[in-house]
């Protein structure tokens, strides 16, 4: 049978058991926060993750479907396109803007921008094809016709300004080959809103040497200002965005 004092030598004392629960206690402090960290870097990571496979079901609508997809509910999708529309892992439906072809997140805090996680789906604003519109039907370049230029997403109204014509492919806004008369063109732009395409109307001094439908071209100008999507970003071919193509002004 063990004495009384054995007993007491096995046992541990007040103090002791302070520091055990002292050491615990900074053990704790030290490790929250960055389990904390792990945390939000995991909710970081399922909220971009979930974002990319919403990404993909736009890009495959898009390329798939006769027009693009031009609705902010993404219910829609649902289906042949997206087999679950999750929420973010705060507890939000994730939100779509077609026009600035973004989708995106509220964040930790739904209240700030800065901590939104956005996700661009649709491809950098570019030049994708200009057409030369006989406006009379006289199958001559004359006064009253139109050169559409349509472009890989939705423009800002302030296209609706005027725009700088040139020749040479470091001034104003859009560039012509040198067989292209820019003084046939009327400057002022005019389009529907929220639309990817714009017109710019010929005047009186338009005729068939104007420009020649078949192998003139036209481009994006370096010093191009006006021609932007509404995430505000400068069409291909602006100095500082990706490098742009010319393309061939063709017949309707």
């Amino acid at each position: 049978m063990l004495s009384f004092s054995t007993m007491n030598k096995r046992a541990f004392s007040l103090i002791e058991l302070l520091i055990v629960v002292a050491i615990i206690a900074v053990l704790v402090g030290v490790a929250m926060p960055y389990y904390q960290d792990y945390v939000k870097e995991t909710k970081l990571t399922k909220a971009k993750h979930e974002l990319d496979i919403l990404k993909e079901a736009l890009i495959k609508y898009d390329t798939m479907e006769d027009r693009p997809f031009e609705n902010n509910d993404m219910r829609i999708l649902l289906g042949r396109y997206l087999q679950d529309l999750p929420r973010d892992p705060w507890g939000r439906d994730y939100q779509l803007d077609y026009v600035s072809g973004k989708v995106y997140s509220f964040g930790p805090d739904s209240v700030k921008t800065t901590d939104d996680i956005v996700t661009f789906y649709k491809p950098p604003l570019a030049l994708q094809k200009a057409v030369w519109v006989d406006g009379n039907k006289d199958r001559h370049v004359s006064n009253g016709d139109f050169l559409r230029l349509e472009f890989s997403r939705i423009l800002k109204e302030t296209v609706r300004t005027n725009l700088g014509l040139t020749n040479a492919s470091t001034t104003g806004d859009l560039w012509f080959s040198p067989d292209v008369s820019v003084t046939v063109f009327n400057n002022l732009a005019s389009f529907t809103a929220s639309n990817s395409e714009f017109l710019i109307e010929l005047n009186a001094l338009a005729s068939d040497t104007a420009l020649y439908p078949g192998s003139s071209t036209v481009g994006i100008s370096q010093s191009n200002v006006n021609i932007e999507d509404f995430a505000g970003r400068k069409a291909n071919g602006t100095a500082g965005e990706y490098p742009g193509v010319e393309v061939i002004i063709k017949a309707e």
